[in-house]
């Protein structure tokens, strides 16, 4: 890449992609996912970071809307909920009382309020159908895409330390999940994306 700002013009498309993913697949997503735009963008951006053979690679793609849809429902429509809040303890704060303050598994969780916070200081309204998650994956990369084009290194290296941590687990409950693979080598491509800005960061 030519510039520094190349290359977060092209972090920022691969995260902007990346986070479209996790939506609920719509037709206009479809559209350009199913004649390999979205997936043929995302290796072009991405090979700029790593040789061709060494990506991970996302194979098992979905033929059709409906069958898009079914997986998604089947996976992160629910059994792995992409949602920062459910895999970290609900609270951090120690005086909290509640008898699920320690538990895992809950939504509107300290990561959640973090999230809003920033939102409301970006002045980035929040989508209806995520107004009890501003926390989930799609939004988290949506603004990391956001960071990228328009913060200083340091709260993109602090957003990328607080906001990202439990990928592993949200990933070996897809794992656990079996069936088709697309949403965990979708996934595992996320982290190795993550694993390379964050050593640009220095994390």
């Amino acid at each position: 890449m030519d510039t520094i700002l190349d290359q977060k013009q092209s972090a920022s498309r691969i995260f902007s992609i990346l986070a479209d993913l996790y939506k609920f697949p719509e037709s206009d997503i479809w559209e350009d996912f199913s004649c390999h735009q979205l997936l043929d963008e995302l290796r072009r951006y991405a090979s700029e970071w790593y040789e061709s053979n060494s990506l991970v690679e996302i194979t098992d793609i979905p033929t059709s809307l409906k069958q898009m849809q079914q997986i998604y429902a089947e996976s992160l429509g629910g059994p792995a909920l992409p949602v920062e809040s459910i895999y970290k303890e609900w609270t951090a704060d120690r005086t909290c009382k509640l008898p699920f303050a320690r538990s895992k598994g809950y939504l509107l969780g300290d990561s959640a309020f973090h999230i809003r916070f920033i939102l409301e200081e970006f002045e980035i309204e929040i989508p209806e159908n995520y107004r009890n998650m501003p926390d989930h994956l799609a939004i988290l990369l949506e603004l990391l895409a956001f960071f990228l084009l328009h913060a200083k290194a340091e709260m993109i290296k602090q957003f990328l330390a607080d906001h990202f941590g439990w990928l592993d687990e949200f990933a070996l409950r897809l794992e656990e999940l079996g069936g088709t693979q697309f949403y965990l080598q979708v996934t595992r491509f996320l982290q190795q994306m993550l694993k390379k800005l964050t050593s640009i960061y220095g994390n």
